[in-house]
Parts: C-alpha cells; structure tokens; sequence
C-alpha cells in the first residue's frame, strides 16, 4: 500500500493515534496526530517525549492505569476506559487501545495508542445504571407496599395468608409443630372514641413493635390481620412454649403503659387466643385461625387481659 495514503489516513483519522518509544525509559510519546492534539488540546510540541500519564493529571488511582502499566512490561496489547484530562482541565473519558510493535528479532520497539472520546457514551452508561438503581429500589418499594401494613410497617394480612399457607406445608413436610397467635386490642373502639384515631394509631405502631419484638426468630411471621387485630406464626414451639409467649406478649404491651380510661387497668391489654397443632393432610390452615378465633373469643368473655388457647 502507498506510504502516503497510509500517512494521510492517520493524519485524517477521528481518533488520536499516538506512537512511543517502547525502548526509551518513561516509553515517552515520539507521534501524535491532529486528532489527539483536538482531543486533548495539547499541541504536538506540548504532548511529545513526554509518557503519556500526564493525561490522568493528579487522578492516577485507577484501576485500568495498572491494566496499561502490565501490558506495557509484559509488551501485550490491552484496551480499556479511563479518565483523562484536556489542557483547559476538562474531564473526558479516552477509550484507549495499545498495541506492541515488534522489530524483526521480536523486540517490542513501540506502542500504538488508539484513543477515542467515548464520554457520551460512559455518561450514557451511568445514568441507564442510576436509572436502573432506581428501578431496583423502586421495584423493592412496591414489594414492600404489597406486603407491608401501611400503617404499622409489618406484614399485612394478605402476605400473611400466603406465609401461612407455605409454613403449613413445610412444618407438615418436616413433621413441625404450628402456633399461630391471634392478638385483639382490649377495648379499642372506646380508646379511639376517647383519644381520637391519630392516639390509635400510635397505640397500634406501639403494639405492632412491641410484637415483633417478642418474635425475633427467622421463622416467627409478625402481621396485622385487620383493624385492632394481630397475627403471629411461629414454627416448631410446643404448647408450653407457647403459653410462655402469650404471657411475654401481654406483660410487653402492659409495659407500654399507654393510658386507657375505659379499660379495668386503666391501661391498653391485648387479648389473646392461640393454639399449637401439628398440620396434616386432612386439615387446612383456616382451621388453625378457626380455633385461635374460638379462643380468643373466650379470653375476652372471661374478662379480657389474657390469653387462652386450644
């Protein structure tokens, strides 16, 4: 091919080419063409016996300068990205493609440099990953919305429902034992009457934090099953056991001490009606909330403040 359409293909190529002295200590810049002089604003006399490192100016912890660095001792060709700086101090981004050339005894004499202004595209990069960020958190905002309770912050009732329906079928794959806790606030409607429904939802955050305090294991599952109601699924605890909770629950929320003239301690309680049950083919978990249900009926007819179970 004709040296000089070669020649007049590097001077009119849109990507700064450089050559250096591969043999020469610093492997100083011996060529650059127009394009790198409009790419970094530094003129031939200016860039030239000079490394090239003078680009990153004092921004040298990056890896891929290291990446250069082994390339050039190990005399392989590399590409990568990295931050550089104009001679007016502007950032741009160089694509940067290094490349040995050998002498006919096989000595790495120089390196030709390809360097392309690629910052449209880094940036582009940046915010379609920002972008994506954002998506991810928004994306774990809803899940959060779907499983959560609005109000209280722990899981809502239709999460619940699901939960139940997989802890039902693991503890009975693993011959586990279920207690599921359903909790009701004493008295709540006079409280809201007396305090307005701002204090009940205090009241309510209160108790929703006080439980999931009580239940801290991986496999305990802490709800709001709707109004001034609780639910709480906890595996492998045995009837005693989880008579012991109940009344850990119950001393907690006394220990809140949020006043309530209507209630006989002048306080909020919480009534609570459980069971334990091994689950078995012939059964559904609605049957578990049927009995808690039952109970928790009949520790509020037998005066509220307690628990019962079955």
């Amino acid at each position: 091919m004709n040296l000089d359409i070669l020649k007049q293909a590097v001077f009119e190529s849109r990507d700064g080419i450089t050559i250096s002295d591969a043999l020469t200590p610093g492997n100083p810049l011996i060529f650059v063409n127009p394009a790198f002089e409009r790419l970094t604003g530094y003129n031939a006399e200016e860039a030239l016996y000079r490394n090239c490192g003078y680009l990153q100016n004092d921004d040298r912890e990056q890896s891929e300068i290291a990446v250069i660095r082994q390339a050039v001792a190990q005399g392989e060709p590399c590409l990568c990205t990295l931050r550089n700086y104009r001679k007016d101090g502007s950032l741009f981004w160089n694509e940067l493609s290094i490349s040995p050339i050998y002498n006919k005894h096989g000595t790495v004499t120089n390196f030709i440099g390809i360097q392309k202004d690629v910052t449209s595209r880094v940036l582009l990069d940046q915010q379609l990953r920002q972008k994506n960020k954002l998506l991810e958190e928004s994306t774990i905002e809803l899940a959060q919305l779907a499983t959560r309770d609005g109000l209280t912050g722990i899981y809502n009732r239709r999460f619940f429902d699901t939960q139940h329906a997989i802890q039902w079928g693991i503890a009975m794959r693993n011959k586990d034992t279920l207690a599921l806790f359903l909790i009701d606030v004493d008295y709540f409607k006079q409280f809201n009457d007396t305090y307005g429904h701002q204090a009940g939802d205090v009241a309510l955050q209160s108790i929703a934090e006080s439980l999931n305090k009580s239940f801290v294991r991986g496999s305990d599952f802490v709800a709001r099953y709707g109004g001034e109601e609780f639910v709480i699924l906890s595996v492998g605890l045995s009837v005693q056991q989880a008579t012991e909770y109940t009344a850990r629950i119950c001393e907690r929320v006394r220990q809140l001490n949020i006043e309530h003239p209507a209630s006989a301690t002048g306080h909020i309680t919480i009534s609570i009606g459980f069971t334990v049950s091994m689950p078995a083919v012939s059964a559904q978990p609605s049957s578990m909330i049927e009995q808690a249900d039952k109970a928790l009926y009949q520790a509020k007819a037998q005066g509220r403040n307690q628990a019962v179970g079955v």
